[in-house]
């Protein structure tokens, strides 16, 4: 089987690698009364920060420098979200008001019968979207009676969305994710997946020194080889130091079969100079066709190959396809338009159990270099 997905995930952009730090600090209001909202919900997405508000409807976060995607979350109102590049915020208080909504709670109860067709759409919905990975399956999403899983609307294609935040524990990775679940869609055919939305982690504070070094342990794995690590070693130029070989694949039609392709990989390695491309001080992806990247450094998860019919190899291999003509690319490992690349392969194997905060560091030192 060859894993396809377009990541919706990396919706934190710009750089965060920096010590300086800024304030940012406001207050939730009700935009008909004035009057403060408590206990709203305030995060950057895809990170570690995140805060409620006290009973006076107020907030602080103190945000290492960068660009941020701020979500503002209350039940019986609509949620808000910008950005906000931290070098534009004032030492001063920001009032934000928040429009109520009229909410028909026909949703099901605990103990409201579902039938065996949503169960199975449950089951798919949590392969394709936590994944099959040893930490994938380790997840466990613990208020899946929110969801809403259609398979009618769109024939061969399974829809997914949630009525509420999920509530996603991930125990290998030590995190608790509140996910705002955007969009999901699998197609049944095609075996491609899209999946977008806003993760806050929250740090699991509980663990003790024994379980929390192998948490880490388990981040280091989970970070060797991943899209965030292989966007960061482009940005850096480091890619080959980092372990990764980069070929050109040349793919046509598959003459026998209609919508199989077949692939040929160049022989040449290639560097990241050959697909990055710097404007003044900003980093862009640029390149046609596709790119097959090789990890060296780690091995496939058995899990990986089970029902590929063969051995498991050495080395982690993805293809990477440009569905934008440009991207820019940031220091952190995200990038301008999430859904700007398509991820066949290991890399596409990989999903939200894998996932890491942008605001992760392992003990290198991440610092523009040459090949």
């Amino acid at each position: 089987m060859l894993y396809k997905i377009v990541f919706g995930l990396f919706l934190l952009f710009g750089s965060y690698l920096s010590f300086a730090q800024t304030v940012f600090k406001g207050v939730i209001e009700d935009s008909k009364t004035g009057q403060p909202i408590p206990y709203a919900t305030v995060f950057l997405a895809n990170t570690t920060f995140g805060t409620t508000c006290d009973d006076e409807g107020k907030f602080s976060l103190t945000l290492p420098d960068g660009n941020y995607e701020v979500i503002v979350r209350m039940l019986g109102y609509e949620g808000l979200t910008f950005k906000l590049p931290t070098d534009i915020i004032k030492p001063r208080e920001y009032r934000f008001r928040l429009v109520a909504v009229d909410e028909e709670l026909e949703t099901l109860n605990v103990n409201d019968t579902r039938d065996p067709a949503w169960f199975k759409n449950l089951k798919d919905f949590k392969s394709y979207f936590l994944g099959t990975t040893y930490n994938g399956q380790a997840c466990e999403l613990e208020n899946d009676l929110s969801m809403i899983l259609d398979d009618q609307s769109l024939p061969g294609t399974l829809i997914a969305s949630s009525r509420e935040i999920l509530k996603i524990h991930n125990p290998n990775l030590g995190y608790r994710l509140d996910y705002l679940l955007n969009d999901f869609r699998y197609n049944y055919k095609e075996g491609f997946v899209t999946y977008g939305g806003y993760p806050l982690f929250i740090p699991d504070t509980t663990l003790s020194t024994r379980k929390q070094k192998r948490v880490e342990k388990n981040r280091l794995e989970a970070y060797h080889g991943s899209l965030q690590h292989f966007l960061r070693s482009v940005y850096t130029g480091t890619t080959v130091s980092e372990g990764f070989e980069i070929r050109r694949l040349y793919r046509k039609d598959d003459p026998k079969y209609p919508g199989e392709y077949i692939d040929s990989v160049g022989t040449e390695l290639i560097t990241s100079l050959a697909f990055r491309k710097n404007r003044e001080t900003r980093a862009f992806l640029e390149f046609k066709g596709h790119l097959q990247i090789t990890y060296l450094n780690e091995r496939e998860s058995p899990q990986y190959i089970m029902g590929m019919g063969r051995n498991m190899r050495n080395t982690q291999t993805s293809i990477v396809t440009l569905i934008a003509e440009s991207l820019e690319i940031f220091e952190n490992g995200s990038l301008s338009d999430p859904f700007g690349l398509l991820m066949e392969g290991y890399i596409g194997w990989e999903r939200v159990g894998d996932l890491l905060p942008i605001d992760y560091l392992n003990t290198a030192e991440f610092k523009r270099g040459v090949q």
